[in-house]
């Protein structure tokens, strides 16, 4: 998956570089097109702007969820859809003194250097005591300034007034993204329990803040297991997600819906409610997409009972249920 992370940079990014020729309908896969559209007049409409495959073009062009992968030299991934999932944001605005503090508390660039998302990805572990997770995640930075992550990780780790409700409650709310993700930051850094992470299930299916609530909650329940009563409750949550139209969120979550054995009773609707994006990835055409179909192999050769190891085979496994 760490490929697609930096793949997921690198498509922000071509925001910015010029067009320097003509967009060939070949270097984009597109999925989600609206009834009427090819994948030619898709990108005839870019090529008549003078735009690049970003972000930055097709979301004014009203796909306002829309995301750009990169995949390989001159290749692309588009996907149009919005979640169309039950609805986890309000027009209210959020609490004005919660705002405060949270601008307050940390900048939204100290959010993004790298000391800072690597003392993220490790504040469960640190709190467990793992050491082996900690110099795992410490291999992934080789660069970083101690300094600057101690300092990071002091600040998750500093007491705040504020609680994890309040939090959830700048998330539902209209706060900018900007806000919005600090709010994320604060909740993961207050959440000592399973009952408040699993408030933070809706928010897989942000398109901005996804795949950070994605690794959020993986870390938590790295060392606190889902209980087997808890899945009743928590089950609708991960089957909108796996709806959502990110295809490097929904990998990730398959990969830990398998390790994490989500109950097989659940498979039907797990497959009948929760397979859109799943079905979007194993139908991908570009060979480079299979580092996002690995991560769904698992999780379907345990539901199935048998080892399912190619999209061939993932698709007809998932067409027992949507054809009943």
């Amino acid at each position: 998956m760490k490929k697609y992370f930096l793949a997921l940079l690198v498509g922000l990014f071509s925001q910015i570089t010029p067009a320097a020729a003509q967009i060939k309908s070949s270097e984009v896969e597109i999925w989600g097109l609206p009834t009427g559209l090819t994948r030619e007049s898709f990108v005839a409409a870019l090529n008549e702007k003078k735009a690049t495959v970003c972000m930055a073009a097709i979301r004014p062009m009203g796909y306002k969820d829309a995301q750009v992968i990169w995949l390989a030299d001159d290749q692309w991934l588009v996907t149009l859809r919005s979640d169309t999932g039950k609805p986890y944001r309000t027009t209210a605005a959020p609490a004005p003194s919660v705002v405060a503090q949270l601008n307050a508390a940390m900048h939204i660039q100290q959010l993004h250097n790298p000391e800072f998302q690597m003392a993220r990805k490790m504040l469960f572990a640190v709190r467990a005591q793992d050491t082996a997770a900690v110099a795992a995640i410490r291999r992934k930075y080789p660069r970083h300034q101690a300094a600057r992550y101690a300092a990071s990780l002091r600040l998750l780790q500093a007491p705040s007034p504020l609680t994890v409700a309040q939090c959830v409650a700048v998330l539902h709310s209209a706060a900018p993204d900007s806000v919005r993700e600090k709010a994320l930051v604060q909740a993961g850094s207050r959440a000592h329990t399973a009952t408040e992470v699993y408030q933070l299930l809706p928010f897989l299916r942000d398109p901005n803040l996804g795949i950070a609530t994605l690794q959020l909650v993986q870390g938590f329940f790295r060392y606190h297991p889902i209980a087997l009563q808890d899945w009743p409750q928590v089950l609708p949550d991960y089957v909108q997600a796996l709806n959502a139209p990110d295809p490097t969120m929904v990998a990730g979550l398959s990969a830990f819906l398998y390790e994490h054995k989500v109950p097989r009773q659940y498979a039907q609707q797990l497959m009948t409610q929760g397979s859109t994006t799943i079905r979007e990835i194993l139908q991908g055409q570009h060979a480079e997409l299979s580092v996002l179909k690995q991560p769904l192999y698992p999780l379907l050769s345990y539901l199935a009972g048998s080892s399912i190891t190619s999209a061939s085979a993932g698709l007809a496994y998932v067409a027992t249920f949507t054809t009943q």
